[in-house]
């Protein structure tokens, strides 16, 4: 559905988010993040329900439906770091029901670029920093023996206080850069911002699959019995390095996108394959 149809379907409600409902959208995501998360589009189901607020706010029931559409896309990225983008999506979507020319394509885009670098300082600075270091003042604080009870108590009041607060002034600053950006940048302005963060979702996951998928062969021949045999992968590194792995992401890609295969049934689908052409030995 277009642009234009979808805006058709906005309701008499055309201003501005109020606090107290960007408070209610704030809370919502924090809390209720993961209420729906599954294997096919892991947090996209999260990240449409939790936008349910807004939609019902500025559209019918239809428009509803083709909002979530738009935010229901593959994600998986770091929560508490990834409130800034909530943030952006909530200011966007806002400023999309008040008539400025924000399309669905943008706002995808936005969604997908972002959850990879995201991704990478959240799970630094939250997983791997700010939990552990939690962690280890709470038990030392719980001692040894007689243990006492402060080191739980702290890191149970701690850590939300500490996320909280720094969830809260990312998705501040989100929304802000998300509304201000669609009022400065219009015209043909967001289209090049567009094709930018295009390109730059492009090479996030050119280099997230480069980084993780990695695709060879053990299957090796000889021309006699005697002879050394020639090992099939070193002759493909030696014309084209990690052509197996490339040919891997732009076929599930293809099947994906083209095709219409789900992503359920592509996990699936390489784990039959994966079993059937390693117990062949080609894998």
């Amino acid at each position: 559905m277009s642009d234009q149809i979808i805006q058709e379907t906005t309701s008499k409600h055309a201003e501005p988010l109020s606090k107290k409902e960007l408070n209610a959208l704030f809370w919502r995501y924090q809390l209720q993040y993961l209420y729906c998360c599954n294997l096919e589009n892991w947090h996209g189901n999260c990240y449409a329900y939790d936008m349910i607020p807004l939609y019902k706010k500025y559209y019918d029931a239809e428009g509803q439906k083709q909002g979530m559409l738009r935010v229901i896309d593959f994600i998986n990225t770091e929560q508490t770091t990834a409130s800034v983008l909530w943030g952006i999506l909530v200011g966007m979507e806002e400023q999309k029901a008040l008539g400025a020319d924000v399309g669905d394509d943008m706002i995808r885009t936005v969604k997908s670029s972002l959850m990879g670098p995201l991704a990478g300082i959240g799970d630094s600075l939250i997983q791997a920093t700010v939990l552990p270091l939690l962690t280890t003042i709470a038990i030392s604080l719980t001692g040894t023996g007689p243990y006492s009870p402060l080191g739980v108590i702290a890191f149970i009041v701690a850590t939300p206080i500490l996320l909280w607060v720094y969830a809260r002034f990312l998705f501040n600053k989100g929304y802000e850069l998300g509304k201000d950006a669609i009022t400065m940048l219009m015209g043909s302005a967001i289209e090049k911002i567009k094709v930018a963060v295009q390109l730059f979702g492009i090479v996030i996951i050119g280099a997230l699959s480069a980084s993780y998928v990695k695709l060879t062969t053990p299957l090796s021949f000889a021309a006699s019995a005697d002879a050394d045999p020639v090992v099939v992968q070193e002759v493909i590194d030696g014309v084209f390095p990690n052509i197996l792995s490339l040919l891997l992401v732009v076929g599930c890609w293809y099947l994906v996108s083209k095709k219409g295969v789900s992503v359920t049934k592509m996990i699936f689908g390489l784990m039959a394959a994966v079993l059937v052409l390693g117990l062949a030995g080609i894998l």
